[in-house]
């Protein structure tokens, strides 16, 4: 399940437009890589070594180059586990940027993301074979993300 917020952008757009953003937030294997790769380097990078259920190892590399504090995270997929929104929640409280591994899947952590960053924040992540995408967040979007996330705890 994906969230399309904002609209789909070229990279050079999401390289360009992240300059502008109080804290940027990756969610995904391709994305952060692209971000990395262009000198944008996440505030928080969420990752899960696989990109459309395949295996992606890519990314190791500049992670392992990067500044900040290396956190692993379990979540099932299809699920928002409660250390999911713990870690995720810390990583933006906190000034040191964080790389997150998630063991499991990785999916519905734009969702999380856009619940509890703080404004101004621009969250990026990626639409399979459509591209990247950028969530600048605010009050509305957190509400929205909230009020999502609600009723998926209703529906199970």
């Amino acid at each position: 399940m994906r969230m399309l917020w904002g609209e789909i952008l070229t990279e050079s757009e999401i390289v360009k437009e992240a300059q502008k953003c109080k804290k940027v937030i990756s969610v995904g294997d391709v994305v952060s890589l692209a971000l990395i790769q262009n000198h944008v380097v996440p505030h928080l990078t969420i990752y899960d070594r696989s990109t459309e259920r395949r295996p992606m190892t890519a990314l190791d590399r500049y992670i392992d180059e990067i500044e900040g504090r290396n956190v692993v995270v379990k979540n099932e997929p299809g699920t928002i586990g409660p250390s999911l929104v713990e870690e995720v929640e810390k990583a933006l409280r906190i000034k040191t940027p964080t790389k997150m591994l998630i063991e499991g899947e990785e999916d519905l952590a734009a969702l999380v993301c856009a619940a509890v960053a703080p404004d101004r924040s621009c969250l990026i992540y990626g639409i399979p074979k459509r591209g990247m995408t950028m969530v600048r967040i605010d009050v509305n979007v957190r509400e929205r993300a909230k009020r999502f996330i609600n009723e998926m705890e209703e529906s199970n």
